[in-house]
């Protein structure tokens, strides 16, 4: 019996589907540019957009390697915040623009790519299943608190984790062992006493298990396909009910 259950997020506890190439959303967020006295017209803005994410990347990579001089660091490990590359848009055309602004931008942006959102079957029930015996609760996902920490709170799932950590919030994403370290430094939590429940085979299962820690795999129509065995710290469960 674990302390400490680790969740990630989507695909394991949350079933979603976005798509940011929807013409009616660059469309939509063309306008509101516009409305805040931004002029992109529709193909300009997600251009630009898609290349301040790369910029972004490079920048918060080439940051990384400076701090971690010792590690080698894949490029995909990096975490982007898109709250940096929706102020920078502003800043292109020397506008100023302020937090709340760009992070009801970022929402309205999430919103129109959503093509649906909900959790699934079972995940609540577990949640409170394992609250109410005691266990700590703790999410590990590779996601943008600007919108997540919205949507968990429209699925009221939110208040039930003990403690939650974004990518954006570290510069890191899973597999990254410094990731996963953030976690365990910021809620004091201990190895042996942990397990990583997710669906991802790299990001989950590997990402926990060259940490050190157990972990859970489930399968859903959000995994991509599994390669190869998964390692023998892992137990697969068939349903999110499994866990507890």
């Amino acid at each position: 019996m674990y302390k400490n259950y680790i969740f990630d997020l989507y695909g394991t506890l949350i079933d979603i589907h976005t798509d940011e190439d929807l013409p009616v959303l660059w469309e939509k967020l063309s306008v509101v540019f516009r409305m805040l006295g931004v002029n992109y017209s529709v193909i300009p803005l997600k251009k630009l957009y898609q290349k301040l994410v790369l910029q972004e990347q490079a920048n918060a990579f080439e940051k990384a390697k400076a701090l971690y001089p010792k590690l080698e660091i894949p490029l995909h490990d990096i975490e982007i915040s898109v709250e940096n590359v929706i102020k920078t848009l502003f800043m292109e055309q020397n506008v100023t623009i302020e937090k709340q602004q760009i992070q009801d931008i970022a929402i309205f942006f999430r919103s129109l790519s959503l093509e649906y959102i909900h959790l699934f079957a079972g995940a609540a029930d577990l949640l409170g299943r394992l609250h109410s015996a005691g266990k700590k609760i703790y999410l590990l996902s590779n996601a943008q608190r600007v919108f997540t920490e919205p949507e968990m709170k429209m699925l009221g799932i939110y208040d039930i984790f003990d403690g939650i950590l974004y990518s954006s919030d570290v510069g890191f994403k899973k597999p990254s062992n410094l990731f996963y370290q953030a976690l365990f430094d910021k809620f004091s939590l201990g190895k042996e006493d942990s397990v990583m429940i997710g669906n991802e085979q790299t990001a989950d299962i590997e990402g926990a298990t060259r940490f050190g820690i157990d972990s859970m795999y489930i399968h859903t129509n959000q995994s991509t396909p599994l390669t190869g065995r998964l390692p023998s710290r892992c137990r697969k469960i068939q349903s999110i009910n499994e866990v507890f």
